[in-house]
């Protein structure tokens, strides 16, 4: 009779440190969707304040504007389709 309870405690304690186990993964899962909550905030408060800069240094100096624009039609690739001629 001791023996069947002995067998059912340890039965117990291994499906209790199972699910302890369950919870730590989630937790950890948890603790990984927050970090890139995060992270996703701050890349996305960089990309404004990248954005803003660039827009404040084109309101400044209008002629690089005028050089992006250069630039952007020398480093493009070519159009798929040549027009005629």
């Amino acid at each position: 009779m001791m023996n069947g309870m002995d067998d059912n405690r340890a039965e117990a304690e291994r499906l209790a440190n199972i699910r302890a186990g369950w919870h730590r993964y989630k937790a950890a899962e948890a603790d990984a969707q927050a970090a890139v909550i995060r992270l996703t905030d701050s890349m996305r408060q960089l990309a404004t304040a990248l954005q803003e800069g660039a827009d404040r240094d084109l309101a400044e100096h209008p002629d690089m504007a005028e050089l992006n624009v250069m630039l952007d039609g020398f480093y493009s690739p070519p159009p798929a389709v040549t027009p005629p001629q």
